[in-house]
């Protein structure tokens, strides 16, 4: 506990002090947009967004859909809220452990995140868990692939920037498989910089 507590408070430190900044580094408007779209949100729909940020995803949403975001940082918060709709909700709160009830959110979006939180694995089990059975999730980030090992420019690289912001050197497959969530892939594809982010489309397993 006392590790994950020191993880989560060099988060939000590192976080806090780029929240005046991210904007310019991790906009991906057009690959953030695509990934909302392949979600086919429905008016009424439950949304929630893991790590909402500056709230970057926000006006890319359909009108009629009921936001929650969550984000570990307030000083993020505070920015998105400049970019939420009446009637978006907002809250501090742990990607790790969410404080929501098994199935609440029709639809799940993850996005430039799942490489931050000090166990990623963790955040992929309580997004699946909070996902309704007829859910979808969105994840775009930067992974490495499924199996390959990092080079050794990725591995110096990732020192300093592991060390700022996020970690270059997660698969997506790992995750997957250490979280034991109940997800199917449905699409796994290049979303940027010739792959190193996906866009990723999962549903829950045997729905519909």
């Amino acid at each position: 506990m006392a590790t994950r507590d020191r993880g989560l408070t060099l988060n939000r430190a590192r976080y806090s002090f780029w929240s005046p900044f991210y904007d310019h580094f991790a906009g991906f408007s057009g690959p953030r947009r695509d990934a909302i779209e392949r979600l086919a949100l429905r008016a009424g729909e439950r949304v929630l967004l893991v790590g909402v940020g500056t709230g970057l995803d926000l006006p890319l949403l359909p009108p009629g859909v009921d936001v929650t975001g969550i984000d570990l940082t307030p000083a993020m918060l505070a920015r998105a809220a400049r970019r939420a709709a009446p009637g978006t909700k907002l809250a501090v709160m742990d990607a790790q452990a969410l404080d929501f009830a098994d199935h609440s959110f029709d639809a799940v979006i993850l996005h430039l995140i799942l490489a931050v939180v000090p166990d990623g694995a963790r955040c992929l089990a309580e997004a699946a868990r909070v996902l309704a059975p007829e859910g979808r999730m969105s994840v775009f980030d930067k992974f490495l692939s499924d199996g390959a090992a990092p080079s050794l420019a990725r591995r110096i690289a990732n020192i300093p920037v592991r060390l700022l912001a996020t970690d270059l050197n997660r698969s997506f497959g790992d995750l997957l498989h250490r979280s034991a969530a109940p997800l199917e892939i449905e699409e796994n594809l290049a979303a940027s910089w010739g792959g190193f982010f996906r866009r990723i489309l999962l549903r829950r397993r045997g729905a519909s």
